[in-house]
């Protein structure tokens, strides 16, 4: 897999799991604060009237006043968030609803009858605070509202079922606000950080891999731009390693040099022993390629000489003895020949094989 694709995979599964994770934290703020809004808009519509709902209570302990019923009436009307009120005096006792056959009845009666949400009222007439309660999967809260006489004692509470559906709705807009803008800023950081990917790695890495393709043998160089970066670093070191290999090469090429020139020293005084005056001998490689002669021969330019350079087609038995003295090392072969009009006796054989170099000597004897 290559870098720009592991870059977009790792890039993906990064920025998917930010976006879950800060959808998941923006969701329950969102829900936090729009829930918590809610609350307060409720808390302070009921604390509006609660001077007035409190004289009341005051006045008439049992008896609901016109002027409360018009007020409990008023909050149900004028929002819609409201679906139902129910109108506690401090012993729990229905005050007002708007079924007048449940005034009056108890809070075990009316409970046993029609049923609270929640013991939303029971802990706001316990605690002296507002108390909210989600209820019926969610989507409505059971909200119980104290109303404070002298000396912060419970005088009444007021118990709201309050819908969700505008805070719904008001965090789904606000989610799917956060999404478009979160794939939005994903693009746009995908974007930037591709551009940094493409311009200062990936083309000059690829301009790297261009020059290392035309390093050979022939040409142990680096043509790159110097760089001040990792980059220029791998750059520098792959142009230190050509450099050792050149030098490497070179002193290969000496000691090769050097070792040939000792071993046409070395067949020259062999062959000056050996090889009597008027004969001709010649040593090839493996490769049939000229390594000596006792003879003078004229070198062609810029190439090996070979066998065939020596020998044309129309002496064929002298490469065919090569071929059988390769083939049968050590064993000397035989044939004849006619060489500068002079009938020879060929004479091949492949030396034993010394540290990877064949060797194969051929002789030219003129006969008698």
């Amino acid at each position: 897999m290559k870098l720009t694709s592991k870059w977009l995979l790792w890039f993906v599964l990064v920025t998917v799991y930010a976006a879950v994770i800060g959808g998941l934290f923006y969701y329950n703020l969102f829900k936090f604060v729009f829930d918590k809004k809610l609350q307060n808009e409720m808390v302070e519509m009921v604390r509006y009237r609660a001077p007035q709902l409190v004289q009341g209570l005051a006045a008439k302990p049992k008896q609901v006043s016109f002027n409360e019923a018009s007020q409990m009436k008023d909050m149900m009307q004028n929002d819609a968030r409201v679906k139902s009120i129910v109108y506690l005096n401090y012993d729990g006792s229905i005050r007002w609803h708007e079924n007048t056959k449940f005034m009056g009845m108890s809070y075990t009666d009316y409970n046993n009858a029609v049923g609270f949400d929640t013991n939303a009222a029971v802990q706001a007439i316990r605690s002296g605070l507002p108390r909210a309660i989600l209820a019926n999967k969610g989507d409505v809260y059971d909200m119980a509202i104290p109303l404070l006489a002298k000396g912060n004692t419970v005088a009444g509470v007021v118990n709201l079922t309050v819908s969700r559906a505008a805070a719904r709705d008001l965090i789904r807009a606000s989610m799917v606000r956060y999404a478009v803008g979160a794939v939005i800023m994903i693009l746009l950081i995908g974007f930037v950080l591709y551009l940094f990917l493409l311009l200062k790695i990936i083309r000059p890495l690829n301009s790297l891999k261009d020059s290392i393709d035309v390093v050979s043998l022939n040409n142990l160089s680096l043509d790159y731009p110097e760089r001040r970066d990792e980059i220029g670093d791998v750059a520098k070191a792959t142009q230190g390693l050509l450099v050792k290999l050149n030098e490497d090469v070179k002193s290969l090429e000496h000691g090769e040099i050097l070792a040939l020139e000792k071993e046409k020293s070395w067949w020259k005084a062999i062959f000056a022993v050996a090889i009597p005056k008027g004969t001709r001998a010649i040593v090839v490689d493996e490769n049939n390629n000229v390594l000596y002669t006792n003879f003078e021969l004229k070198e062609l330019e810029n190439r090996k000489v070979h066998l065939l350079d020596i020998f044309d087609g129309r002496q064929q038995e002298v490469i065919q003895v090569v071929g059988e003295a390769m083939e049968n090392p050590t064993k000397v072969l035989r044939g004849s020949v006619i060489n500068a009009n002079v009938k020879c006796i060929v004479k091949a054989v492949q030396l034993p094989d010394d540290a990877g170099k064949n060797r194969i000597v051929v002789v030219l004897e003129p006969e008698k």
